[in-house]
């Protein structure tokens, strides 16, 4: 019984810390997502679509987070993920505005 209880709060606790990270995750892939609207005029598709990136890129990395514990390895790996960032947005950007987004990449996409 005592172990059930156990086993109850800290798969509690677990799922807790997760839906708390998930959703900073969310609130920043948003908030990256509406940046990008008001700065390159983006429709409310390309937004989610962003958005949507933004998430992939999140899972992606959490996903090597709890592969690799090694700070050279885990560093190697989530700059990896982060290089696709740019693909990724340019077949959801037209040309003209991806180029734009580079400009404006460190502003874009910074936790501010």
């Amino acid at each position: 019984m005592k172990k059930h209880l156990l086993l109850s709060i800290v798969l509690g606790a677990i799922t807790i810390a997760l839906k708390a990270q998930n959703s900073q995750a969310e609130n920043l892939a948003q908030k990256i997502a509406q940046k990008m609207k008001d700065s390159l005029s983006l429709s409310d598709v390309q937004k989610s679509q962003i958005y949507a990136i933004n998430m992939q890129l999140h899972h992606q990395k959490m996903e090597i987070r709890s592969q690799y514990t090694e700070h050279d390895v885990l560093r190697h790996y989530l700059q990896m993920v982060e290089n696709k960032r740019d693909s990724l947005y340019r077949s959801v950007l037209p040309e003209a505005k991806y180029s734009v987004y580079k400009e404006k990449k460190r502003n874009l996409v910074s936790n501010n």
